[in-house]
Parts: structure tokens; C-alpha cells; sequence
């Protein structure tokens, strides 16, 4: 009898233990006080709260609040800040501590992790390092996601596990107001050279269509260099709703690997109404982009439905002289202001005099019209 209740009293301090080592997470101030008392050791740390709240003044317990509810997400969301993730356990855990409570099962540091990833771009340009940093990945990076919708959050948290049942749904509505008040807001994202493969479940075309379903403030999205083919275009252009990205001006696609399919998808795309005021389209450095993908922008140019001023950068691609002259015959019937670059390309003189006189006709004669036609084939070496 003497050894089972020296057992029980062991398991009840591992149980007091682990309660509140999850609520050091920061459920301890968003469970009500009925959560609190019904857990292990929960009258002492009702207690103790009571007693910790009652030596704040007013000011403190506004500031609290005005933290708690308003800017805590600031500190993981912000875009400029270097976010490191702790996801490993140290090798040295206190006794009964429970090893199956990871970093990604559960609810906080799911939280904290997700919020960190929303509107940050994939890595600083000029610093080169990361923004998402994980010390326990050999590379000292982490493999980034994109941004997870409330939707998506709901998903993992059903799978995380919480010291009390309400905390999944504390945790969700804190995110869901992080989320949309964070990609609602944003202005510039940029996944260069992040890999977007389809039925990857973090880094996907369709995962990030869900995400820029929110950014109403959007102006710049580069996706340089994100291997995005045929079938990646297609899946990220389905999962865009009309009217989305309202406020998108810079579209960068460059240097993917995509051909006519993918350029008829992002035509078809802005010809439904998403990004209406887009200026620059960038398809530039793209060696699959020939004739057939010159002729699907011509057709979609040629509806005068693409945004009026739109200026499309062809430059570094395949285009002949059929494709040149495709795109010369349609731009007299695009939008007033619609404009077309396409330096270094493959026509020859047909292709360049069908081009120049093109733009001379719908802009008016410039010396700058010249620069944008000029071909490889423009000089001797």
C-alpha cells in the first residue's frame, strides 16, 4: 500500500509538472479560471494568479491585455524580424518529463511557428541568410512553408495537443485574427528561389493560391526561380478567386519553366479579374517561352481585357519571328497603355521591324522602342 501511494503521489507531481509546463507556453493567462482548477495542482496555480494579478496596477493589467489580444503575433509576423526555432528537446529533460511532446505536436509552438511564416519573404537579398532560422537543422535554416490560412490552422491543431481542450480554440482565434490582419496588410512577398511543387503539404501552388486569397494590400509578388512548369501554373491560377489581389502591381515569373500552357493560364487569369491593377508582368529569362507562348499572349492581348496598363517583359526567351510578329499584330487592340518588353530574344529583322512599328504606332515614335526589340541577332559576335 506504502509503494502505491508513493507511485501515486510521483504520477501526481509528473501531472502537476507537465501542466504547467505547457501552460509556460502562454495558455496560462487565456484559460478562464473554471479551465485552470479542473486541471492537476490547478487550484495552486489559480492561486498563484490571483495573487500575481493582484499586485499589478491598472496601467500594467491594460498593458497586459493590449499585448496579450494586439501585438504578441508582432514579434513572430513582422517581416524584418529573424524568427530561430528551438525544435529540438535538450538531451538532458527532467525527470517524468513526456518526450512525445514535441515541438510540432504542440499548440503554441505550432502557433508561433505559423505566425512566423506568414509574411515573411523566403531570404534577404543582400544579407542572403534566411528569415526562418532552425538551430537544429544541419544547414542552420529550416525548411520553409508558406503561409498557413486560419483554415489550415484549424487542421493542425486538431492534430496538437493542448493541457485543455480550450486552448485549440484560443490558439485558432488568436491566429485567425493574426492571419488575416498580417496577409491582409502585406505589400511584398518574395519566394525566390523556393521550390513550389505540387502535393508538397507545405511549400505547394495550391497552398500559396490559398494565401493570397487574403492579401488585399498585395503590390509585389516575385516568384523567380520557383520551378514552376505547365502544371504548377495551372494549379496556382485555380486556386486564385476572382477578384483576388486587388492591389497587385508587380507580377515576377521569371526564370521558371513553364511554356504556352502557363502563359495562356496567366493571361486567362487576369482576364477574370484577378490583379486588375497590375502594370508589370515579368516572364522574362525563360528559354521554354517560343512562338506558341507568344501566340497565346497575342490572343489574350487582342481582347483588350487585360489590365489597360499592363507592360509584359518577354526579354531572354525564345521568341522567333513568327511569335514577334504575333504579339505586333494584337498590341494595336490591347489596352492604351499596354507595353511590351523583349530584348535578346531570337527573331531576326522581320520579327524586330513588325515589334518597332508596333509600339511606334500605339505610344508614337521613341528611341527607347528600339531597345526593347533589340535581338541576339542584333549584333555580329
Amino acid at each position: 500500500e506504502r509503494m502505491a501511494a508513493e507511485r501515486m503521489a510521483a504520477e501526481r507531481m509528473a501531472a502537476e509538472r507537465h501542466s504547467y509546463e505547457a501552460l509556460e507556453e502562454g495558455s496560462l493567462y487565456a484559460l478562464s479560471e473554471e479551465s485552470l482548477s479542473m486541471m492537476a495542482g490547478g487550484d495552486r496555480m489559480v492561486a498563484e494568479r490571483r495573487a500575481y494579478e493582484a499586485s499589478r496596477t491598472e496601467e500594467e493589467k491594460a498593458a497586459f491585455g493590449r499585448m496579450l489580444h494586439h501585438t504578441m503575433d508582432l514579434w513572430y509576423a513582422h517581416s524584418a524580424i529573424t524568427v530561430v526555432l528551438l525544435t529540438q528537446l535538450p538531451d538532458e529533460l527532467p525527470a517524468g518529463f513526456d518526450q512525445s511532446r514535441t515541438y510540432d505536436t504542440r499548440g503554441w509552438t505550432t502557433f508561433e511557428r505559423c505566425s512566423a511564416e506568414l509574411a515573411k519573404s523566403y531570404q534577404l537579398q543582400v544579407a542572403k541568410w534566411k528569415l526562418v532560422i532552425d538551430v537544429a537543422d544541419e544547414g542552420g535554416c529550416s525548411q520553409r512553408r508558406l503561409p498557413t490560412t486560419p483554415a489550415r490552422m484549424a487542421q493542425l491543431l486538431a492534430g496538437c495537443r493542448f493541457t485543455n481542450g480550450a486552448d485549440s480554440a484560443t490558439v485558432l482565434a488568436l491566429y485567425a485574427q493574426t492571419a488575416t490582419a498580417v496577409l491582409g496588410t502585406v505589400e511584398k512577398l518574395s519566394y525566390q528561389g523556393l521550390p513550389l511543387v505540387r502535393g508538397d503539404p507545405w511549400c505547394s501552388p495550391s497552398r500559396l493560391a490559398e494565401a493570397l486569397n487574403y492579401c488585399q494590400r498585395l503590390r509585389h509578388l516575385v516568384l523567380r526561380g520557383s520551378r514552376l512548369g505547365d502544371d504548377e501554373v495551372e494549379e496556382l491560377v485555380a486556386g486564385l478567386e476572382g477578384g483576388a489581389l486587388p492591389a497587385l502591381e508587380a507580377l515576377h515569373l521569371g526564370a521558371n519553366r513553364f511554356a504556352a500552357r502557363g502563359t495562356g493560364a496567366c493571361c486567362a487569369l487576369l482576364r477574370r479579374g484577378v490583379a486588375p491593377q497590375l502594370q508589370h508582368l515579368s516572364l522574362s529569362f525563360m528559354p521554354t517561352l517560343g512562338d506558341e507562348s507568344a501566340a497565346a499572349l497575342a490572343a489574350a492581348l487582342a481582347t483588350g481585357s487585360l489590365p489597360h496598363k499592363l507592360a509584359v517583359d518577354v526579354s531572354f526567351c525564345s521568341l522567333a519571328d513568327e511569335g514577334a510578329k504575333a504579339i505586333a499584330a494584337a498590341l494595336p487592340l490591347a489596352g492604351p497603355s499596354c507595353n511590351i518588353i523583349c530584348w535578346f530574344n531570337q527573331f531576326g529583322l522581320a520579327g524586330q521591324s513588325a515589334m518597332l512599328a508596333a509600339l511606334d504606332a500605339k505610344h508614337g515614335p521613341a528611341f527607347a522602342h528600339g531597345t526593347k526589340v533589340m535581338s541576339l541577332f542584333t549584333f555580329p559576335f
